[in-house]
C-alpha cells in the first residue's frame, strides 16, 4: 500500500475524534484531513497554508518556518506530524480533549510518509556529502520534544541519540497517548514497575564535526568544552530509511532489524574471584531474549526494544533447583556489608551482595544478625547470587539494497536499566539548573561532593568488550544528543514549558558515569593503552545494591534518585547528610507507602526521655526488598524537576539557619532531618508560626524537625533497628525562595525570623 494511503487511514480514523475540526479551526478553516481520494489527501496535505493559529496551546513552539501539514523530509515543520506527535497538543481549539490519539506506528508511518516527499537519490547523496566514509546506515533512538528540551531549544524537534534506554520492571508496557510515550507506574498495583521500551530507526546519516553539529551542550565547564566539542565527531541524522519504493529513488528497499543484549555481571565476578574454568550460560551470561527483544506489536510499529516482564526486579539464582553461589573471603568485604571486587573501571560490579549464606543447600540471612559485617567476616563462605535482567548491546538495521553502495551500518548503544525511581525529572534539567544563578551563592558547590552530570555528556565509546562488539574506541558521542540540520547560533527561546508525564528513552534523561554511575558504568580494555568504555556490568549485581550504596546515599553520586539518609541515620562513609529530602509520606513516618518498603526514622519516650528509632543500615537490604517487590513509584513520581529542586533549597535555607550560616556540609552531618513535608498555607501550625515571628512566608513552604546527631544507644534494639536519643530538637518552616526561614529551636518558646544567607 502507498504511504499517501496509509496517512488516508489513519486520518479517517483520527478525524471523528475531534482531529479533523482541529486542524481546520487552527488554520483559518483552510486544512482538511478527511478528503475523499488519497490524491487529493496528498495535494492538501503539501501545499501552503494561509495561516496558522500558533497562539493556540502545545503550537506556541510550532517552528516559524512550517507553512505545510507535510513539509517534505522536515518533520518538524509538518503541521500535522506536530499536532499528532507533541505532548503538549492535549486538547482541541475549545479546550475539549481529543477522543483519540495517534498510536507510535501511525507516528512512524507519517514520518515515512514526510520523508517520501524527499526521496534522495544515493549516489548524489553520497557524493555531496563527503563519500562513502562520511555517509552511513545509522541508528538512532529519537523523541519528538517540546522546544524546551530540544538540543537548543529553537522549536519543537525530532531529538536523537545513538543511545536508548529502555527499563526493566514487573508489568507489561504502558503507553500513554495524550503524552506520546511510556509510563512506568502501575495504577493497578503500586508495588509493580512497568517495562519501559525504546524506539529506535535507522537513517543516512553524514559524519559532521561538533562545530557544524546541533548538538546538545556540555555544562561542565563549557567554554572549554565547547573547544574540544568543535573538533569531535558526530553522526547527524538526514534521512529517514524505511521499507517501501518511496526512501530511495530507484530502489525498493528492505529494513529489518536486529539486536544484541549481554548481562555479564555474575560472569565478570567470576573472572575477579579467578574462577577456572570461568562459567558460561545462565545465570553467567545472560542473552538477548531474557533481557528484552524488538516488539511485534502492529500499534508500536517496528524498531522498539521491549524488557521481559519478570515476577520480581530481583531473583534468587537458582537453576535446576540449585543455588549459584560464590566464595566470599573475609579480606573482600566492604564496610556496607557487600562484596566490593570493583576500583572504579577495573571491569567488576562495583558491589556484590553477599548477605545470604548458603550451607548445605539451607539459606541464612545475614541481616538478622545484630553484627552483619562480623558475621561475614567470620569466616569464608558461600552466598547465594542474585539476578537482575538489566544489560547492554546493541541495536542494528539491516538494509541489503544499500550494501552494495559501501554504506557501513552504525549499531545503536542499547542499555536495559534499572527503573527510574523519578521519572517526572530529568537529570539534565537538574545539572542545568544546580550551574545556574537560580542557587543562591550561599550554597553554590556545596550540594552535592561533585555536580550532577547527565549521561549525554559523557564522551566515552560503547562497551568495546562484549562478544562481536560493533563499537569503535575512537566513537566517542555515542551518548551525544543531536539534532537534524546545521545550527543557527540561536540561543533557546522556550526555557520554560510544562513537562510531558512520560519516560524518556533518551541519555539526557539518565544518569552519568559516577563509578559506578546509576544507568551505566565504565571499564577499560585490559592492557596498556586499552580504551576506556561504558559497561553495564560494572554496576551492582544486583542493582539495587547500587540504589542503596551509591546513587541514592543521599545523593552522593548526585542522579536523581530518592536520598535515604533520613532513613538509616547512621551511615558508614561518605555521606552528605540530607541533601534531596523525601516527605514523611514517600518515607512512610505517615501512610503505608514507603517509596523502599523500609519505614522512616520515629520519634519515641523511654522512661520520659524522648529517643529516635530508624532502620540499621547494613542490615537493610534492598536486594530483599526488590525479591519481595516492595519498592514503589507511586509517590516518588508525580515529583516533578521544579518540586525536586524546591525540596533542595528548603532543605539548604533549613541548614544553613543551624550552621548559624557557616558550611552546609557540616550542618548536613551534624543534624537530622526528622520530617520533612510540604504544607498549605492554612495550615494551623504555619499560621501560628508566621504570627510568632511577624512573617509571611511566600510561595511554596515546607515544615522540618531537627535533632542533633548524637551517639547511637548500644546495643541495638534488634538486628533491624538502632535508637539514638533526641537532641535539641529544631522546628523549621521555610520557603526554596525566601531569604529568611522561621525557626524553633530547642528551649524557645516561640518561632523566629533567621536569615538563611548572609
Amino acid at each position: 500500500m502507498a504511504l499517501i494511503d496509509q496517512v488516508k487511514t489513519i486520518c479517517d480514523r483520527l478525524g471523528p475524534l475531534g482531529w479533523r475540526a482541529y486542524f481546520r479551526a487552527v488554520t483559518a478553516n483552510a486544512l482538511d484531513i478527511q478528503k475523499p481520494a488519497p490524491a487529493a489527501l496528498r495535494a492538501e496535505l503539501t501545499r501552503n497554508l494561509p495561516s496558522i493559529n500558533r497562539g493556540l496551546p502545545g503550537l506556541e513552539d510550532f517552528a516559524s518556518g512550517g507553512q505545510k501539514a507535510a513539509t517534505a523530509g522536515q518533520p518538524s515543520l509538518s503541521l500535522l506530524y506536530h499536532v499528532l506527535a507533541s505532548p503538549l497538543v492535549t486538547r482541541d481549539h475549545l479546550g475539549s480533549p481529543f477522543d483519540g490519539y495517534a498510536t507510535p506506528a501511525e507516528l512512524d508511518t507519517l514520518e515515512n510518509f514526510i520523508f517520501s516527499l524527499a526521496q534522495v537519490t544515493l549516489p548524489k547523496f553520497i557524493t555531496d556529502n563527503g563519500g562513502a566514509g562520511k555517509v552511513a546506515v545509522v541508528v538512532f533512538s529519537s523523541e519528538y520534544r517540546s522546544a524546551a528540551d530540544t538540543v537548543d531549544g529553537r522549536h519543537a524537534d525530532l531529538t536523537f541519540s545513538r543511545t536508548g534506554i529502555a527499563r526493566v520492571g514487573t508489568a507489561s508496557p504502558r503507553y500513554l497517548p495524550e503524552a506520546r510515550g511510556f509510563w512506568p507506574e502501575d495504577e493497578d498495583n503500586a508495588h509493580n514497575f512497568r517495562v519501559v521500551p525504546a524506539k529506535f530507526s535507522a537513517w543516512l546519516a553524514v559524519k559532521k564535526k561538533g562545530s557544524a553539529t546541533r548538538v546538545s551542550p556540555i555544562l561542565d565547564n563549557p567554554q572549554a568544552a565547547g573547544a574540544s566539542e568543535a573538533g569531535r565527531d558526530f553522526w547527524v541524522p538526514v534521512h529517514k530509511l524505511f521499507a517501501g519504493p518511496e526512501c530511495v529513488a530507484g530502489r525498493t528497499l528492505s529494513v529489518s532489524f536486529g539486536t544484541k543484549l549481554f548481562n555479564l555481571k555474575i560472569q565478570r565476578i567470576h573472572k575477579f574471584l579467578g574462577t577456572s574454568p570461568l562459567p558460561g550460560g545462565f545465570p553467567y551470561v545472560i542473552l538477548d531474549g531474557e533481557i528484552g527483544a524488538l516488539s511485534a506489536d502492529a500499534a508500536l510499529g517496528p524498531g522498539w526494544l521491549v524488557p521481559k516482564v519478570r515476577a520480581s526486579l530481583v531473583e534468587a539464582a537458582i537453576v535446576g533447583g540449585k543455588p549459584v553461589t560464590f566464595k566470599v573471603s573475609k579480606t573482600k568485604i566492604d564496610d556496607f556489608a557487600a562484596v566490593r571486587p570493583q576500583r572504579r573501571g577495573s571491569g567488576f560490579p562495583e558491589y556484590v551482595h553477599a548477605r545470604t549464606r548458603v550451607k548445605n543447600g539451607v539459606f541464612e540471612d545475614l541481616n538478622d544478625q545484630p553484627d552483619v559485617l562480623a558475621a561475614m567476616k567470620q569466616k569464608s563462605y558461600q552466598a547465594l547470587h542474585y539476578i537482575d535482567y538489566t544489560g547492554d548491546g546493541w541495536v542494528t538495521a539491516g538494509v541489503p539494497e544499500l550494501a552494495a553502495l559501501g554504506l557501513s551500518v552504525v549499531p545503536a548503544y542499547a542499555l536495559v536499566s534499572a527503573p527510574d525511581l523519578f521519572p517526572s525529572t530529568g537529570q539534565f534539567e537538574l545539572s542545568e539548573w544546580s550551574r545556574s544563578t537560580q542557587i543562591p551563592a550561599h550554597f553554590r558547590g556545596k550540594l552535592w561532593n561533585i555536580d550532577p552530570t547527565p549521561l549525554s555528556e559523557t564522551r566515552l565509546p560503547a562497551n568495546l568488550q562484549l562478544l562481536g562488539t560493533p563499537f569503535k574506541a575512537d566513537d566517542t558521542t555515542v551518548t551525544a544528543m543531536v539534532g537534524m540540520g546545521a545550527p543557527t547560533g540561536m540561543p533557546a527561546v522556550w526555557p520554560v514549558q510544562p513537562d510531558a508525564r512520560r519516560s524518556s528513552m533518551l541519555p539526557d534523561d539518565a544518569a552519568g558515569v559516577f563509578a559506578p554511575g546509576w544507568d551505566v558504568a565504565q571499564d577499560k580494555q585490559p592492557g596498556a593503552g586499552g580504551a576506556d568504555h561504558l559497561a553495564a556490568y560494572g554496576l551492582g549485581s544486583p542493582f539495587p545494591e547500587d540504589a542503596k550504596l551509591c546513587a541514592a546515599l543521599s545523593t552522593f553520586w548526585p542522579a536523581v534518585a530518592p536520598d535515604v539518609f533520613r532513613t538509616f541515620v547512621n551511615v558508614i562513609g561518605n555521606s552528605n547528610g540530607t541533601i534531596a529530602p523525601l516527605t514523611d509520606e514517600e518515607i512512610g513516618q505517615s501512610g503505608t507507602l514507603p517509596w523502599d518498603g523500609i519505614a522512616g526514622p520515629r520519634e519515641i519516650m523511654v522512661n520520659g526521655q524522648p529517643f529516635i528509632e530508624f532502620a540499621a543500615f547494613l542490615n537493610a537490604d534492598y536486594v530483599r526488598q526488590a525479591v519481595e517487590n516492595r519498592f514503589s513509584i507511586r509517590l516518588t513520581s508525580l515529583v516533578g524537576v521544579e518540586e525536586y529542586q524546591a525540596r533542595i533549597l528548603a532543605a539548604c535555607r533549613m541548614y544553613s539557619v543551624l550552621a548559624n550560616l557557616g558550611d552546609l556540609t557540616v550542618a548536613r552531618n551534624e543534624w537530622l532531618m526528622l520530617s520533612f513535608r510540604e504544607v498549605t498555607s492554612g495550615n494551623a501550625e504555619l499560621q501560628a508560626a508566621q504570627s510568632d515571628a511577624g512573617l509571611l512566608l511566600p510561595g511554596k513552604v515546607y515544615a522540618g524537625r531537627f535533632s542533633r546527631i548524637a551517639p547511637t544507644v548500644k546495643p541495638k534494639i534488634n538486628a533491624r533497628t538502632e535508637r539514638m536519643p533526641a537532641v535539641d530538637v529544631a522546628r523549621f518552616f521555610a520557603s526554596p525562595t525566601a531569604l529568611l526561614a522561621l525557626v524553633k529551636r530547642a528551649g524557645d518558646p516561640r518561632f523566629a525570623a533567621s536569615r538563611s544567607e548572609p
